[in-house]
């Protein structure tokens, strides 16, 4: 991609975060690049955001900085009417014999100037246009630059590059009611992002240096409206860069997330990403060689997920409200345990393909990647996770439990050194992978201040796997069980910070466990009523929703 040198400050930008939201991935258009050639020096284009071409228009003009001879200056060509590719000047006749060299820059700039190959000129990637309608995309005129030398009246052929790239953001309403759209865009966290802003091009790498750059690219509207369950789409310039930091598409003063990405945009090719606005009605419907229907997980409204008895060749149809689009494959060969990117079609243009064999396949959607992920029967991330640990630390006796839905242990020990503290709470495994366990709906448990939590597998050696090495000669059923017994809790394992120390809650966001024997706790600063409970063992973290 061309390279961006940073310049200055970055003017910070903030906004309120909104209610229910969902961004799915930014990624490339295939096909979408929308770069052009002329065959004589010219620029300025109307964008087709259908097709991506680019045309010219009458009295588009442009700035040509030529150096040749005696010759240095900038001057300005106009579109010849009824010549697509004609751009003339009557300023300037070459001279035979001499060579030239044609700088070639859209927008026109009185003041464009080129030293060692290097403009002066002011190039600008707006970080706020105007889009007229929905659907439109007319506004969009990226810079364009290029260059080519030839010998005296030869018409130089020059291939012009765009110093931009192009979003395509689809915002659907599902409000329940009409949207008033004002602003659409694209924002990074990182105030040093170099998203739009004014820029001087190297002519021979491409090279961009920037000034008075912004971290966010928008298009603005006037009073437009979107029905509900209805969707449409916007286009914003965003200047080629890259970055790790987390970006959000803005719709008005909404801000949809997307973490944990990298982002690459180049120079010259068109991206899309997709937005929800409310909460659509989604059903996820499988049929086929059998039928059945993905459920929508606990831990995570964006994932779809079941086990489902299925073989051969199949559909997924996916309900969005009044809408029924087909999940498709761009290749429906099997991929055991692959993400598999899908695009949505009114028709189901290709197929999902199985072995022959019937057997129970766990397909999980995730809407907000766009993808399909589907698990055979003999995968091992459909295995169930064992845990096994040694009992009062002896390696001589080994306790072990199969973690599957049912009854764990919120442990809170607020002063007692025994189980009078113990909670009992029915947890689920997902239905997107069994070694995620969480907290039954509705169920909430009272953390209070001063106070912490783990989760215990269980508190009594019956609520184990007992497996005796025969050096202890302990009975196991006479061990300490009590109601008071500190001895024993100390024995237990526990989904727990880890075993050195307790560890302040962050609430809301992923944060690190450990299987562990441990009685170690995560303590709130306050008192805090704890709503949805996420434990994830293949990834070591857990989730901590609070009641408002």
């Amino acid at each position: 991609m061309k390279k961006i040198v940073y310049l200055a400050a970055v003017a910070a930008l903030g906004f309120a975060a909104g209610c229910t939201k969902e961004a799915s991935d930014i990624a490339p258009e295939t096909g979408a690049t929308f770069s052009i050639t002329v065959s004589t020096p010219a620029t300025k284009t109307v964008f087709d955001g259908a097709t991506y071409d680019v045309a010219w228009a009458d009295g588009d003009a442009l700035g040509v900085y030529i150096v040749g001879g005696d010759e240095a200056g900038i001057y300005k060509f106009t579109k010849d009417s009824g010549k697509d590719n004609s751009f003339s000047t009557t300023d300037f006749t070459p001279v035979e014999g001499v060579e030239y060299t044609y700088y070639v820059l859209y927008p026109y700039d009185a003041n464009f100037t080129v030293t060692e190959g290097k403009s002066s000129a002011v190039v600008k990637i707006s970080a706020s246009d105007a889009q007229s309608d929905l659907n439109v995309a007319g506004h969009i005129a990226t810079p364009l630059y290029g260059t080519a030398t030839a010998e005296g009246t030869a018409v130089p052929e020059i291939k012009l590059n765009h110093a931009a790239s192009v979003m395509k953001i689809n915002v659907a309403n599902y409000s329940g009611a009409e949207l008033a759209i004002s602003k659409v865009g694209l924002l990074s966290i990182d105030e040093s992002a170099v998203m739009a802003g004014t820029f001087s091009i190297d002519f021979a790498t491409g090279e961009l240096t920037a000034s008075e750059v912004s971290n966010e690219a928008v298009v603005t509207l006037d009073a437009k409206t979107l029905a509900n369950e209805a969707s449409a789409d916007f286009y914003v310039a965003v200047a080629p860069f890259a970055t790790t930091a987390d970006l959000s598409v803005v719709v008005n003063d909404d801000e949809f997330e997307k973490n944990g990405v990298s982002y690459d945009f180049n120079a010259g090719s068109v991206y899309k990403t997709a937005v929800t606005c409310g909460t659509p009605e989604v059903a996820v419907e499988v049929a086929g060689a059998t039928s059945g229907a993905l459920t929508q997980t606990l831990e995570d409204e964006n994932v779809y997920a079941n086990l489902l008895s299925i073989s051969g060749e199949f559909d997924i149809a996916v309900q969005f409200g009044d809408s029924k689009y087909y999940l498709c494959p761009a290749d429906a060969t099997f991929q055991d345990g692959e993400a598999v990117k899908v695009s949505l079609k009114k028709t189901a243009e290709t197929h999902w393909s199985l072995p022959e064999a019937e057997g129970e396949y766990r397909l999980v959607y995730n809407k907000l990647d766009g993808t399909l992920t589907i698990y055979s029967p003999e995968n091992e991330f459909n295995d169930p996770y064992v845990m096994r640990f040694n009992y009062a630390f002896s390696t001589d006796r080994v306790l072990s439990r199969t973690v599957t839905s049912g009854e764990y242990y919120i442990y809170l020990n607020n002063g007692d050194d025994g189980w009078r503290a113990r909670y009992p709470i029915n947890f689920n495994t997902s239905l997107a992978d069994p070694w995620i366990l969480v907290m039954e709906e509705g169920k909430t448990f009272k953390v209070p201040a001063g106070g912490g939590f783990n989760v215990k597998l269980g508190w009594l050696l019956t609520h184990f796997i007992y497996e005796d090495k025969g050096t202890s000669g302990d009975d196991p059923e006479n061990d300490d069980k009590g109601e008071g017994s500190a001895n024993f809790t100390s024995r237990v394992a526990a989904f727990s910070p880890g075993r050195e120390a307790d560890v302040d809650l962050n609430p809301n966001v992923w944060m690190p466990m450990t299987p562990i024997v441990s009685n170690k706790r995560w303590k709130p600063s306050e008192a805090v009523t704890v709503s949805k409970l996420v434990i994830d063992i293949r990834n070591s973290r857990i989730f901590v929703g609070i009641a408002e």
